[in-house]
């Protein structure tokens, strides 16, 4: 036991070194999963925002946070509560097992078979044939526009109601008694159109625990862990409107898990985030999906399919209506029968063509702005590349898409 918090620790304060805050992130996890002090938190949350307040930290500033942060993630390490270690370490056993087996029952927050939804004026239907999302599990789901990923959605968090099929929340409901009243303060949904809020943004946080039953000291001591968690400290005091849209997003996610929801439905979170910003949420969804303390099933939309496939443990894809499961990114493109890699580089997609001669390939394509090359699957990306340097052949992209969700959209021309 002892040895496994000194391993964690040793990687929290590797990260410490290189990314300040994203190992404070990691540090405050790590108190909450198995401090036995919780004072400790609050020791974590001082020197965030000593580090977050000021940015023109002098670098002996620095020097000392970072000695500071290392120095707590030791005192959590060995200031652990032993019946609560031993609770997270078999939980997260159990997890890993789970993830492996994808067997535990117990594990199930939200199953979906037979869906259907139908829009007689648009002649537009919806068909889900089975849909399985876990505790500890982020599955993405990708598609083009207009697609029914909004309208899966809006039906698994009960904002729409199904022509036929079944929804159960084993988790939450065993009996299988859908008592949307209940069930919705159980679910959080995140919608890509944002509401705004009135108010005090620190007053909607705290309003939003007490409403999900979290009073009193809890509920400061949570509103105040998911604030600083997510980052957010600097910026309760300002009004919705003058938050840029990734901290109004942020907030919609602190919104949502300050009250220790089990599923979270997120559609299109990214749309709107600079690159950076983008890596952080996502960065924070994995995270917080498998806490030891309260791992959530999340469900995520999103037009960026490298950056979701990254998080992802499982990917969906939606096409006119009909979810197709595509399992584990480890069974994506498993049984293809040919490569598939994207390339940019400064060449007519012609020209590109003709300097493919002398190598195995089935077919070119260009989108505008990146060339498609499929391959028999014994040309590997390294022989492509090194064809085309033969030829002087300056890349400037490239990316072996075989096993990517990527390849669902081309397979009109694979």
């Amino acid at each position: 036991m002892k040895e496994q918090l000194q391993n964690r620790a040793n990687t929290i304060k590797d990260v410490i070194r290189q990314q300040p805050e994203r190992g404070i992130e990691l540090l405050l996890d790590f108190a909450r999963n198995y401090a036995g002090d919780t004072e400790l938190e609050d020791e974590v949350f001082m020197i965030q925002f000593d580090l977050s307040s000021d940015n023109n930290l002098s670098d002996e500033k620095k020097a000392a946070i970072t000695q500071a942060l290392e120095a707590l993630t030791d005192k959590v390490a060995t200031s652990y509560d032993p019946e609560k270690v031993e609770a997270r370490l078999e939980l997260e056993r159990r997890m890993v097992e789970a993830a492996k087996k994808r067997k535990l029952q117990d594990s199930v927050v939200l199953l979906a078979e037979n869906i259907k939804k139908d829009y007689k004026s648009s002649r537009f239907t919806l068909t889900v044939d089975k849909l399985e999302l876990r505790l500890g599990e982020i599955t993405g789901l990708v598609g083009e526009n207009a697609t029914g990923k909004s309208t899966l959605f809006r039906i698994l968090a009960g904002d729409l109601a199904q022509k036929s099929g079944t929804l159960r929340y084993p988790l939450f409901n065993p009996k299988n008694k859908l008592d949307w009243t209940d069930l919705k303060l159980k679910i959080a949904y995140v919608p890509q159109e944002l509401p705004a809020w009135h108010g005090s943004l620190l007053e909607n946080l705290k309003f939003e625990a007490a409403w999900h039953g979290i009073m009193g000291a809890d509920n400061d001591r949570e509103v105040n862990y998911i604030v600083q968690r997510l980052g957010l400290a600097l910026h309760i005091d300002k009004s919705w409107q003058e938050l840029s849209g990734g901290y109004k997003l942020r907030f919609a996610l602190a919104k949502a898990l300050v009250w220790k929801t089990q599923l979270l439905i997120l559609d299109e979170p990214l749309a709107f985030l600079d690159i950076k910003t983008q890596m952080i949420v996502l960065n924070d969804l994995q995270d917080l999906a498998k806490n030891l303390n309260h791992p959530l099933a999340v469900i995520v939309s999103s037009q960026h399919l490298h950056e979701i496939e990254a998080v992802a443990d499982q990917m969906l894809f939606m096409r006119d209506g009909h979810l197709e499961n595509l399992g584990t990114k480890k069974d994506i493109g498993k049984n293809r029968t040919r490569n598939l890699f994207e390339l940019e580089c400064r060449v007519a997609l012609n020209d590109f063509t003709r300097l493919l001669q002398g190598i195995e390939f089935h077919n070119t394509w260009s989108n505008g702005m990146t060339c498609f090359v499929s391959t028999p699957l014994h040309i590997s990306g390294e022989n492509l590349l090194q064809h085309l340097a033969a030829r002087h052949v300056k890349v400037d992209y490239f990316r072996d898409i075989s096993t990517s969700v990527k390849t669902k959209f081309y397979e009109d021309v694979l």
